[in-house]
């Protein structure tokens, strides 16, 4: 749900992007100030085409995340952590710790302002 909620919120604020790829992307590295890229499947990608390619569109169209993402428990409560493993497992690891910033980003996007207030502020 959080990332169909960036994805709705980002659609929202880059009406005039060329894509949904593109909106959920910019969106996302406005949302943290750190350009960060990872490993994964053989290519560095940035973390947020990671989210939008192998979160949100595999969940949209295929209802599963891939069988190399896994998803690792907080340590450190707010700490945005990403593992790339390598050999001979070679599963992409993310915190839930950025589960908890995509909901924030939305919740405190402009855009969604008004849906935030008529619900008292609940997700």
């Amino acid at each position: 749900m959080a990332v169909v909620a960036v994805a709705a919120t980002a659609r929202s604020r880059f009406v005039k992007s060329a894509s949904d790829r593109d909106a959920f992307e910019q969106f996302l590295q406005l949302a943290h100030p750190v350009r960060l890229s990872v490993e994964y499947r053989g290519e560095v990608q940035p973390i947020e085409h990671v989210f939008y390619k192998w979160f949100r569109c595999s969940l949209i169209h295929e209802g599963t995340l891939p069988m190399d993402i896994e998803f690792m428990p907080e340590v450190h409560p707010g700490v945005l952590s990403v593992r790339a493993g390598g050999a001979p497992e070679f599963v992409l690891r993310v915190s839930e710790g950025w589960f908890h910033h995509l909901i924030h980003a939305v919740r405190t996007a402009p855009e969604n302002g008004e849906a935030f207030l008529a619900s008292g502020g609940e997700v």
